[in-house]
């Protein structure tokens, strides 16, 4: 067991102060990097971001915008959170509902009644109508037994939850084919504008947050049809050198998301240069020497990364 070292006051700041000369040092390396990193990013070749519902294309001067979802997307994405928010809000209960409570379920049955009137207009197929209504009405009948009741039990509120996995994973599977379909349509119009150069040399960047890396659905579309490692579900982004395919977590605009492209492309520049490995700056540079310290401090060695394993 390591040994705890007595733990040192804490300093007034651990910022340089203003006036030090080495703050103003680090300034200037950050505005010398910035500026090459802008260079890098004009002359990287064609690049595409996915923020949300819009991709970006930058090809030299020109910068272009296409759709990566529709708005049936977002429809059956909101159905699926109504028995989610339900399955949220029931999970804990005990005993009698109090009035928060029941304003919270009452104010959500207004809403489901009126997304229910609404599911015509939509132009949903005949067996997606059909499956809306389903997850509709099936809340719905939920939220009037525990109104009713003024309580749930938590067997009543697991047979609601099981019986709708099979439409919840419907509906996700169309949300997913909207999006797939969108973006490749999006995509392969602008790749005709592109030379057989451009588009060998095409990279990309996703936009996600933490939740949503693993498997991200931009991600696994942007590896596959850039010629990337491929895992499917388990796809978060390749750290080979010469990656095509970036995960940007915080990444939540368009100069953000084009600037990491770049950040890449110098950093694997430096590191060749530096460390003579182009993918060691892809990682915490403190890291290597954290790891050698860590297992000295806790006398125990680092295990090897488990692969995933295949669903049964």
């Amino acid at each position: 067991m390591a040994e705890c070292p007595s733990v040192p006051a804490p300093p007034s700041a651990a910022a340089l102060e203003p006036s030090d000369p080495l703050l103003r040092l680090n300034e200037a390396f950050r505005e010398a990097y910035a500026a090459r990193r802008k260079a890098v990013l004009a002359r990287l070749g064609p690049v595409i971001a996915q923020i949300d519902d819009l991709l970006i294309l930058r090809r030299g001067n020109e910068r272009l915008e296409g759709p990566a979802r529709t708005r049936r997307y977002h429809e059956l994405k909101a159905i699926n959170h109504i028995p989610l928010a339900l399955h949220v809000l029931l999970s804990d209960r005990r005993g009698a509902l109090d009035e928060a409570m029941r304003g919270q379920l009452t104010r959500l049955r207004q809403l489901v009644t009126q997304a229910a009137a609404d599911l015509e207009r939509r132009g949903f197929t005949p067996e997606q109508l059909a499956r809306q209504h389903r997850l509709l009405g099936a809340s719905l009948a939920l939220l009037d037994r525990v109104l009713a009741e003024d309580s749930v039990t938590p067997e009543a509120l697991s047979t609601f939850t099981r019986a709708q996995v099979p439409d919840l994973i419907r509906n996700a599977e169309d949300a997913a084919r909207d999006q797939l379909e969108t973006m490749h349509a999006t995509v392969e119009a602008w790749k005709q504008r592109m030379t057989p150069e451009e588009r060998d040399g095409l990279r990309a960047v996703v936009a996600v947050s933490h939740m949503s890396r693993p498997g991200n659905v931009a991600l696994q579309y942007f590896s596959v049809t850039l010629g990337e490692r491929w895992e499917g579900r388990f796809d978060q982004e390749d750290l080979h050198p010469g990656k095509r395919v970036l995960a940007a977590e915080t990444a939540v605009d368009e100069a953000a998301a084009f600037e990491l492209l770049a950040t890449h492309a110098l950093d694997a520049s430096v590191a060749v240069r530096f460390f003579s490995e182009e993918s060691r700056m892809q990682r915490d540079l403190l890291g290597d020497a954290a790891e050698r310290i860590l297992a000295d401090m806790f006398h125990k060695e680092p295990e090897p990364p488990t692969p995933p394993t295949s669903a049964s």
